[in-house]
């Protein structure tokens, strides 16, 4: 269940349909094309995922291919920008502020040609207040650490700006258990008593299916025949028949084990314990429920005024914060060390978040249809807002189609000024 519940965080909060955009068109799928070939979206779900498991994770930018000549960087045709996730247990924070990390190491373990490397670079701010990484490379071999000279990897690269390269992942709750820590607490930090209560009743269903199987006793004059040597009736293996106890009537030669099974009440149980756990982990109520030997998780839309919608906003703010911060360096990054080329860094970033587990997009399109047929709403704003256009695609979008209508109605002999008033 811990899994699983960090599991259904991540498909929530960050999935297929969550769309980043740009002001500029031509930005925005220079950005898709960069954040595609990091495989972004496997990456920062599986991150999400383990953040909420252990409370942490960092999204870290770096640029691979990127050359020096000790003065000046050398970019080619092969300098990329490249994104990688930190787990909570190779980060370690160096400066924060109000939770906020501002200085930080990250270790990774990266494996070539069958030998073990470990990776670690920190983050930290120079005089100028820029941020500069200095990076180091060791080989692992019988847990021991050597250092390596690799000319690919540039042990001091100074970014010459002031922008953060990494972006914390995790979920939005304060930490109970240290409150001067910069972590953040995993999203089920509080509810281990609940996991062991599940487990417990989901172990005693298993054991009352195998203590409570259908038994039956026979007489020990049944078990054998005598053909001299004692010979067995039944299979000495079999687990459901045994030797008849004492004490009972000789008349009795067979008895049954009727009882029947309490796995009804456990289940109740089970459901119950598990409706508490989906509150404790910000679902609401009755997210999980044991149906049909499985854990169901519950399908349909929520109310926009429900437990889960709150906290899935609360959770979204962080995320947002984190992941405009991320495309703000990507855009930094490729502006300034590679050949990927922004026309502004500064422009505005925009997450659209999937919101059809909150409403039925379905009736909010018809709704949305039913307000530009009375006038209510501009069709650009519904090509912008429901159709999911940016502003200059929904302009676009709005003149082809006033000119494909005019064009139509020239067509059949009507003239333009007859629609002029």
């Amino acid at each position: 269940m811990p899994k699983k519940v960090c599991e259904d965080w991540a498909d929530v909060l960050y999935n297929e349909k969550v769309k980043i955009q740009v002001s500029n068109d031509k930005d925005t799928e220079l950005l898709k094309d960069i954040l595609e070939k990091n495989n972004f979206q496997v990456l920062t779900n599986k991150g999400i995922e383990k953040s909420f498991a252990l409370g942490n994770g960092m999204l870290v930018l770096s640029v691979q291919r990127l050359k020096t000549d000790g003065e000046n960087y050398i970019v080619d045709e092969k300098t990329y920008p490249n994104i990688e996730f930190v787990g909570a247990k190779k980060i370690y924070p160096l400066s924060w502020n109000n939770d906020e990390i501002t200085e930080c190491g990250f270790i990774t373990n990266k494996t070539e040609k069958g030998t073990k490397y470990t990776y670690v670079s920190f983050h930290v701010l120079n005089e100028k207040g820029n941020y500069v990484i200095k990076n180091y490379k060791f080989k692992c071999l019988n847990n021991l650490l050597t250092p390596v000279e690799d000319e690919s990897v540039i042990e001091e690269f100074d970014t010459q700006a002031n922008i953060p390269w990494f972006a914390p992942l995790g979920p939005n709750i304060c930490n109970n258990i240290d409150e001067d820590s910069p972590f953040r607490l995993s999203i089920y930090a509080n509810s281990i008593h609940t996991f062991m209560n599940i487990d417990n009743i989901y172990d005693s269903k298993d054991l009352e299916v195998t203590l409570g199987r259908r038994r039956t006793f026979v007489s020990e004059d049944l078990l054998t025949y005598d053909d001299g040597k004692e010979s067995p009736v039944f299979d000495p293996n079999d687990i459901s028949v045994y030797v008849l106890p004492k004490g009972f009537n000789k008349d009795d030669f067979i008895q049954s084990d009727n009882d029947s099974l309490r796995t009804d009440t456990m289940i109740n149980d089970l459901n119950t314990e598990l409706n508490i756990l989906s509150s404790k982990v910000g679902f609401g109520n009755e997210r999980y429920k044991f149906d049909r030997g499985d854990i169901q998780t519950a399908t349909g839309i929520i109310s926009a005024n429900s437990d889960m919608f709150r906290t899935i906003k609360k959770h979204e703010l962080v995320l947002e914060s984190s992941l405009k911060r991320l495309i703000k360096a990507i855009m930094y990054a490729c502006n300034t060390f590679t050949n990927y080329k922004f026309t502004d860094i500064n422009q505005e970033i925009k997450i659209d978040f999937d919101d059809s587990i909150i409403e039925d997009k379905g009736a909010e399109q018809a709704r949305a249809s039913l307000e530009v047929g009375q006038g209510l709403r501009s069709k650009v704003d519904y090509l912008e807002n429901i159709r999911g256009f940016s502003k200059e695609q929904a302009q676009e979008e709005y003149k082809a189609i006033q000119d494909e209508k005019l064009s139509n109605q020239q067509a059949f002999g009507f003239q333009e000024e007859w629609f002029k008033c």
